[in-house]
């Protein structure tokens, strides 16, 4: 019987008004205030701002990394446009994508400190906070301007101990962070094709044997559209969403891009390539490539041709993030979709843990001349209803936003205030907010103590709560989160460098095996040269330099 999705709803905080405190332009830190600022009643969208920043507009240089799959016109959107007539500062945007970030953000910190932007926006990849801050010095530490410049973002840093992870090995900060406490614990989600099952008379699978069973049943009796694919993924080998790792999990192997290192029940830390299921998952991949079973195209296409394989009923089985709000905007497409608990192999699964920590919302250089002027323009998006804004929509369906959505445009407006929380009435269809705020490409900073008294999750939100707790109360997790070594441990800088080359190598050699693994198949040959070559590119250096890491943390905390 066809399976329908349930998005469950969980939590209605207490309520909890927050007021916005004035925006000062002193430099001498002040304390924050523990009980945090309590709210002003909604303005119909934009932020509470009594004066100008800056008597005299300033222009900011901005580097803004950008989703690939998505064409958003900062410069021109609707938000920062509101943004600028509030607050004087006035930017100068230099968007780059996130296929295209690392590369350039690394050519630029080897160009002059003249050609460098003012503040970098969203650079969660790719940014070495100990290498650029502790040990360089081109990004400006930032301690001494939160508390006078920052009073949004400074009266939550307290909350949740968030701030314990972002202090560098100096004891210094060098970003603003990036976080929306939503009570997840994983990001690719395993996903099946509800109609397909019914169409082939198979239940969801739940073991690896079953999922080869339905594939071939998919292969076989082509149940969806012509030009279909069992199997699928999308954005590289290593995408910790819908790439080839997240198939990983299913072998008890947590993989993912972030660090090739884990952390095992016992507390000792492994290269994911040596663990038991590495080589089981690497020759079921083979197989199904060789089956016909998995998209050939799975190996390097980008999310737009793998989104029109979705959205055309092509694609039977893969890991993505969610169901509402994503690029799969065929209605009747999605409706065939839901997710389920990965299926085992001859392991328990295992899907890489995350941590509700901050990511890196924004750093500013050394060639900054306007830190508290910069400091205070990123905190106005701290403001509760602003900040949600960004996210979740205007609170008020003016002619001019409905003019940028057209066709997409409705009656009213996607975010309200009621009974003491920010509510969403909806999300709008084709992703059409990108068109006026910056989404996930903006900042947000809502530990769980202040996000779950203000704001009611909406319905995408709630999908991914449900999934956490699936996925938690299966026990389908890595006990210990790989973002301990990636986030909460604090590398000196020599020892941060040296990380770091290795990964490089570590990383070039995991995707290369993986991918000759899976076109040409796992001989033992082949397996001693990868072993021999993991040996060869410092596996067991990287290996200890994370365990005395992780031992030193665990001695601190316990």
């Amino acid at each position: 019987m066809k399976q329908t999705k349930k998005v469950l709803a969980f939590f209605l905080a207490a309520v909890m008004l927050f007021a916005l405190m004035a925006c000062a332009k002193t430099d001498t830190p002040a304390p924050p205030d523990d009980d945090g600022p309590a709210v002003t009643p909604p303005s119909g969208g934009g932020p509470n701002v009594d004066a100008p920043i800056t008597d005299e507009p300033i222009t900011l240089k901005v580097w803004q990394w950008a989703l690939d799959n998505q064409a958003t016109d900062f410069e021109n959107l609707w938000y920062y446009q509101q943004m600028a007539a509030h607050t004087n500062v006035h930017l100068e945007w230099t968007v780059i994508k996130e296929s295209e970030w690392n590369e350039r953000l690394n050519l630029m910190f080897l160009s002059n400190v003249s050609e460098f932007p003012d503040v970098i926006i969203r650079p969660n990849v790719g940014l070495n906070i100990e290498d650029l801050g502790v040990t360089q010095g081109l990004l400006l530490p930032i301690d001494d301007y939160i508390h006078a410049n920052m009073p949004n973002y400074a009266s939550r840093l307290g909350m949740n101990n968030v701030s314990d992870v972002m202090r560098a090995s100096d004891g210094k900060m060098y970003y603003i962070g990036y976080m929306s406490a939503q009570r997840i614990n994983h990001d690719g989600t395993f996903f099946i094709n509800q109609s397909w099952l019914d169409a082939v008379d198979k239940d969801v699978p739940t073991s690896i044997d079953e999922l080869t069973d339905v594939l071939r049943a998919f292969r076989d009796q082509k149940p969806g559209a012509d030009g279909m694919y069992p199997m699928s993924a999308s954005e590289g080998l290593e995408h910790h969403i819908q790439g080839i790792y997240t198939y990983f999990a299913m072998f008890g192997v947590p993989l993912q891009r972030w660090v090739y290192a884990n952390i095992d029940n016992s507390g000792n830390v492994v290269f994911p390539g040596f663990m038991d299921g590495f080589r089981e998952a690497c020759e079921w991949l083979a197989m199904c490539y060789a089956e016909g079973l998995l998209d050939p195209d799975s190996l390097t296409q980008g999310p737009d041709p793998w989104n029109l394989k979705v959205n055309s009923d092509q694609v039977g089985f893969q890991t993505y993030l969610r169901l509402i709000a994503t690029a799969w905007s065929n209605p009747e497409t999605i409706e065939n979709w839901v997710h389920i608990l990965p299926p085992a192999g001859s392991n328990t699964p295992s899907v890489p843990r995350i941590l509700e920590y901050p990511e890196i919302g924004a750093v500013l250089t050394v060639a900054n001349k306007h830190p508290a002027e910069t400091l205070q323009w990123l905190d106005l998006q701290f403001e509760t209803e602003w900040m949600l804004t960004a996210t979740n929509g205007p609170t008020e369906m003016t002619q001019e936003i409905r003019d940028i959505l057209g066709d997409d445009a409705t009656d009213e407006a996607p975010l309200y205030f009621e009974d003491g929380l920010w509510r969403v009435r909806y999300v709008p269809e084709n992703q059409s907010l990108y068109k006026i705020v910056p989404i996930n490409q903006g900042q947000f900073f809502a530990p769980g103590d202040y996000i779950f008294d203000v704001f009611e999750m909406p319905p995408h939100r709630m999908e991914r709560m449900a999934q956490a707790a699936r996925y938690q109360d299966a026990g389908v997790l890595e006990q210990n989160s790989f973002q301990i070594l990636t986030r909460l441990v604090k590398p000196d800088p020599d020892v941060s460098a040296e990380l770091d080359r290795l990964y490089v190598d570590i990383e070039s050699l995991m995707k290369t095996t993986i991918s000759n693994f899976i076109i040409n198949g796992v001989t033992d040959a082949a397996w001693d040269q990868f072993v021999d070559e993991a040996n060869n590119v410092g596996v067991a250096k990287y290996l200890e330099l994370y365990q005395g890491l992780y031992n030193e943390w665990r001695a601190a905390v316990s």
